[in-house]
């Protein structure tokens, strides 16, 4: 989780609208 934290961190206003999705659709 700590990476995924990190990589979020580092382009989080460029994948924000990309990774989010997907990482709720993982978890739910």
């Amino acid at each position: 989780m700590e990476e995924l934290q990190g990589y979020l961190e580092k382009d989080r206003s460029r994948q924000q609208h990309f990774l989010y999705p997907l990482l709720f659709q993982e978890y739910i």
